[in-house]
């Protein structure tokens, strides 16, 4: 039990400290070209490089060669399964707000190539503050929770003024799917 609580301690120091770095400035996502594949087999990969992230697929239009996902939350420290954060800032962030993901990928075939962009669009959700009602009070007013579980109650009017605010896009994420769509072309034409 003590080995236990020593390792979480450790985790939550390391997340900190991940969290006071700035986050890594990125190019912006121009269209990346790959020569000599077409479009058919770079909207198969984007979708199977998606899926493999833990993206649930909203709209895949095989015409139009665009794929959009539905939100995703951001993964937390103990879902090392999931892939969608690229960098140390990005997962501390994840576990200290609830944020979600959106991407988008735009497959243009061109003569002898063909182009791929990705965008990926953070959201932070935000509710709004109870007011006190005195200090007698402060502890149960934002949650009616205990050492065993935590809750969150709102009443109607924090409800109705809850929304998700856009927080722009995840440059990191973006490279990272990219190089994920490429990597499996590469694997697909060997």
């Amino acid at each position: 039990m003590k080995n236990v609580s020593i390792w979480m301690v450790l985790a939550v120091c390391l997340l900190i400290l991940a969290g006071c770095g700035q986050p890594q400035q990125q190019v912006s996502s121009d269209p990346v070209c790959l020569p000599k594949v077409s479009g058919d087999q770079a909207m198969e990969a984007a979708q199977k490089v998606l899926i493999g992230m833990q993206f649930p697929i909203e709209k895949y239009d095989f015409e139009a060669r665009y794929i959009r996902t539905r939100p995703l939350s951001g993964a937390q420290f103990f879902q090392l399964f999931r892939g969608d954060n690229a960098s140390a800032y990005s997962a501390a962030e994840a576990n200290l707000y609830s944020l979600r993901r959106t991407v988008e990928v735009e497959v243009t075939p061109q003569t002898g190539r063909t182009c791929l962009q990705c965008r990926v669009l953070v959201q932070q959700l935000s509710i709004p503050e109870k007011p006190l009602g005195g200090t007698l009070s402060i502890a149960s007013s934002v949650t009616d929770s205990s050492y065993r579980q935590q809750s969150l109650e709102l009443d109607d009017e924090q409800l109705e003024k809850m929304e998700w605010l856009d927080r722009g896009p995840d440059r990191a994420l973006e490279q990272k799917i990219i190089q994920k769509i490429k990597e499996t072309l590469e694997k697909e034409t060997l």
